[in-house]
């Protein structure tokens, strides 16, 4: 069949399609364009128009989707082309936005979106899962939002792929996301914006241990919240802490702790912001104090459900032994701390915990383990390119 006779609403659909961004797409994309979507599909792909592929996602050869926008352009007007972009990148925000509702459940959004995009229906790693076979139409889909000033999208979409990138360490695409996201929020002139951006950048940075850059960009978002939102502002400050942490400024950090906790309106917020300071107090000796926050903050991932960072809260309960010369009650814990990332598939954490199970085993003397956990805390380093790839090998090399 050619493009000729196809049937009006089929040859529209093959038209619109050729705008989108990014080398393939799912099906479900096409009912964004048309409420028959899927059933044309069908229709090009026996055409040869397009061609089907494994996941029911489907993709164009380069010719015909040259041809595809040559009848775009003669027979549908810019209103036209610009509302089907818009459909186009509004489903992939809602998809991004139905993810994360699970993925990062307990955490707080500026988009007004949310509350219009049910939650998806699985688990925190399914969610995941589903977004991953479109990461890079996202980057795509970003820019081409940026390039057509829908900056509220760019907004939505770059909040709702946080929990993505950060669980699974997706550095490149977090970077290009972030930094479009932070030229949107610059030119809506939206400072809340502008500050959750920067953010999710430093936080990049952060996750690849470049501290410094981190530090910098958790500055400038203090800098420019507005003083009327002291949720951002608290988000803010729980970053710095982190970046002043990580580069032993440890009385930097416990300030930017203390000024952000009254600021939290939220009990998950306080409660993370309470383990962090329960982490500075253990890197200070303050063992006492820390162990009392530390199992406070225990309590509340448990009530709460929320294995990943009950699993954060174990691993610092597990270093802190450590630090006290307990190394038994260390590996005790870092083995629960184990068990949560590895049931929750965040293998960076995983691969951290490992790190500190393989010290705990050596401390005990019990060097065939300690070298066990060390090469798997590598492995996973080495296949996320991680920065800290090279001290987990040369721990190895000391090990063996």
């Amino acid at each position: 069949m050619s493009y000729q006779s196809l049937p009006p609403a089929a040859a529209r659909l093959y038209r619109l399609l050729a705008m989108h961004p990014g080398a393939d797409f799912d099906a479900d994309l096409a009912t964004a364009l048309d409420p028959d979507g899927e059933e044309l599909l069908t229709t090009l792909a026996k055409a040869g128009l397009l061609r089907a592929s494994h996941g029911d996602r489907y993709s164009f050869s380069s010719l015909a989707q040259g041809h595809a926008l040559q009848q775009l352009h003669r027979t549908d007007s810019a209103a036209e082309q610009l509302a089907a972009l818009r459909a186009m990148v509004w489903w992939y925000v809602d998809r991004a936005i139905a993810a994360d509702k699970v993925i990062s459940a307990q955490r707080w959004r500026l988009s007004e979106r949310y509350a219009d995009v049910p939650a998806f229906d699985g688990d925190d790693a399914e969610a995941m899962d589903l977004l991953e076979p479109d990461r890079a139409n996202f980057v795509q889909v970003a820019t081409a939002a940026y390039e057509s000033e829908m900056d509220d999208a760019v907004l939505a979409l770059a909040e709702a792929l946080w929990g993505l990138y950060f669980h699974r360490q997706l550095y490149a695409d977090w970077k290009t996301v972030n930094e479009v996201a932070v030229r949107a929020a610059v030119r809506r002139e939206d400072k809340r914006a502008e500050a959750r951006m920067r953010c999710q950048l430093g936080f990049r940075h952060y996750a690849l241990d470049d501290f410094a850059a981190a530090r910098a960009e958790f500055v400038a978002a203090v800098a420019v919240e507005p003083a009327d939102h002291p949720r951002g502002l608290a988000t803010d400050l729980e970053s710095l802490a982190l970046a002043h942490f990580s580069l032993g400024e440890h009385a930097e950090a416990l300030d930017c702790i203390e000024r952000a906790i009254p600021l939290a309106p939220q009990d998950q917020q306080r409660a993370l912001l309470s383990h962090h300071r329960a982490r500075v107090l253990s890197a200070l000796g303050r063992y006492d104090e820390a162990f009392a926050g530390l199992g406070a903050a225990l309590k509340h991932t448990q009530d709460k459900g929320d294995r990943y960072n009950e699993g954060r809260v174990l691993a610092s309960i597990g270093e802190t032994f450590l630090r006290t010369g307990e190394p038994a009650k260390a590996a005790a814990e870092l083995g629960r701390a184990l068990a949560a990332m590895v049931e929750k598939r965040r293998m960076f954490q995983e691969a951290v915990v490992r790190g500190l199970l393989s010290q705990a085993h050596e401390q005990l003397g019990d060097r065939a383990a300690a070298l066990d956990e060390a090469r798997k805390a590598h492995a996973i380093l080495h296949v996320l390119e991680h920065p800290r790839e090279p001290v987990a090998r040369q721990r190895l090399d000391e090990l063996s």
